[in-house]
């Protein structure tokens, strides 16, 4: 009877050993089908292949975001300080140009007055203002009438803009 008992027992503990064992497979499965649909997979993949193109996904997951963050560092330190403005005003023939940009922006302030001395103006003062990190420049000049009509106006606009910015 001692011994009925024992593979009585026994045969339970194997039985329940193998429910754990079915359970843990099943869970198993689960899981290598939630990662199989979280890849860039058209066909149907054995798991051995779902784990590599894991591995391979994953790994070029990270590559990018390093490459990311990187590019991101990079633009932080480019573009640190805030963005050029420009204004630009008329009053009959006076033509004030004022640019404000951050100190560290590497912009070629004589490029606007060449601007302004090949379109025949003349430049009556220019003032630089230093203000933290920003840099405030004005130019004052006299235009002469028959260089300052519509045309020649946008003309100075435009090429004053594309300097600027």
């Amino acid at each position: 009877m001692a011994e009925e008992n024992s593979s009585a027992a026994g045969s339970s503990s194997r039985a329940q050993r193998n429910i754990k064992e079915q359970h843990r497979r099943m869970h198993m499965k689960d899981l290598i089908s939630q990662l199989a649909s979280l890849i860039p997979s058209n066909s149907k993949l054995s798991m051995p292949e779902i784990l590599d193109e894991a591995t391979s996904y994953i790994t070029h997951l990270q590559k990018n975001k390093e490459s990311l963050e990187r590019r991101r560092a990079l633009l932080k330190e480019e573009d640190h300080s805030e963005p050029t403005v420009m204004n630009i005003t008329t009053s009959g023939s006076t033509l004030e140009v004022n640019l404000i940009c951050g100190s560290n922006r590497n912009f070629m302030f004589h490029e606007i007055i060449s601007v302004l001395e090949e379109g025949a103006a003349e430049i009556i003062n220019v003032t630089q203002f230093n203000s933290g990190d920003r840099v405030i420049f004005s130019v004052l000049s006299k235009v002469s009438p028959e260089n300052f009509d519509g045309v020649g106006k946008s003309l100075y606009f435009q090429s004053c803009r594309e300097i600027g910015y």
